[in-house]
């Protein structure tokens, strides 16, 4: 897979990352970086552009491998945050699915459409059958878009992730490809 580009409305698009991209978004990271730092253990390694150029990098190498997705979330041509797939399995058709958005774009219901254009390409092009969401219990507004989008909390996972030197309880939840209403 070379690039990929869904749209999801008139007003977004959901692009794979290209190394022309770096810049946009190192910028956008590093606008966001106070309200992101207290969820997502990768923020304070973001210091340069080229700290962006190898994430797109790397996630090109990883799509090429059919491990992973990532995507950058355009809205109204602008880049508004990042969506994708961690942790996929094809052999056991299932993925994570980890997301940010600018704290300017919020609540304009970007990202739930932009999460269920990417849940439907799982289920439809990937032919997965489980997707799941982990989020710290903390982290209100990354899991209520789980609950949004219609996943089933499981359960927590305590002390699952160090961010900034503390370990972190997450929120488990899933959706099942036969419980999927598009």
């Amino acid at each position: 897979m070379k690039e990929l580009n869904l749209l999801v409305n008139p007003d977004i698009q959901l692009k794979s990352w290209q190394i022309e991209n770096a810049a946009e978004l190192f910028t956008l990271t590093d606008k966001n970086r106070e309200y992101l730092l207290p969820w997502l253990p990768w923020v304070p390694g973001v210091k340069e552009v080229a700290d962006s150029v190898k994430f797109i990098t790397t996630s090109l190498e990883e799509m090429e491998k059919g491990e992973g997705l990532e995507l950058g979330i355009w809205y109204r041509n602008k880049l508004a945050g990042c969506l994708g797939l961690h942790a996929l399995s094809r052999s056991n058709r299932r993925a994570s699915i980890g997301y940010w958005l600018d704290a300017d774009h919020q609540g304009k219901g970007i990202m739930t459409q932009s999460a269920k254009s990417l849940i439907n390409y799982c289920f439809t092009v990937f032919d997965l059958n489980r997707l799941a969401i982990e989020a710290a219990t903390e982290n209100h507004p990354s899991y209520s878009l789980a609950e949004r989008l219609g996943f089933t909390k499981e359960g927590v996972i305590r002390q699952y992730e160090i961010v900034n030197g503390c370990f972190l309880d997450y929120l488990l939840y899933s959706l099942l490809k036969s419980e999927w209403k598009p």
